[in-house]
């Protein structure tokens, strides 16, 4: 549904194009101030490696702490929950969108997992927004 009110800023560079390697590449922080979700764009070329994981993280404190988003799933009336990551197999621009989120900051991060020599590139640009 349209929502003519809905409030969007300027998209902006969270990690520039780069190689992608086996540990986390912590992107570009920004403010969440007058916002409550985040559009984030993933713009992946894939080569050797296996797939790009990219994880979302917040802070309350001013940056001196951060958590990462969290995912949750049931079985047997038991809840269980884990670190959320999304993973990404194949080349392609990605759009994601993720509300409501209550953050001082964010921090977008990704890696790759490949065996010997990883030849993709990435680069991920977000927005927050008031939806």
């Amino acid at each position: 549904m349209y929502n003519p009110d809905l409030q969007i800023s300027q998209p902006f560079v969270v990690q520039s194009t780069y190689q992608v390697g086996t540990s986390y590449t912590a992107g570009n922080v920004f403010s969440m101030a007058n916002h409550n979700a985040i559009g984030i764009e993933v713009d992946y070329d894939k080569g050797n490696e296996t797939s790009l994981e990219v994880k979302v993280e917040v802070s309350n404190d001013g940056g001196t702490t951060y958590a990462q988003q969290s995912t949750e799933s049931t079985s047997g009336g038991t809840i269980t929950v884990a670190l959320g990551e999304r993973t990404f197999s194949a080349s392609g621009i990605y759009s994601l969108l993720i509300t409501p989120i209550r953050a001082g900051l964010v921090k977008i991060s990704s890696k790759s997992t490949y065996g010997t020599v990883a030849t993709g590139s990435c680069s991920i640009r977000s927005y927050p927004l008031w939806v």
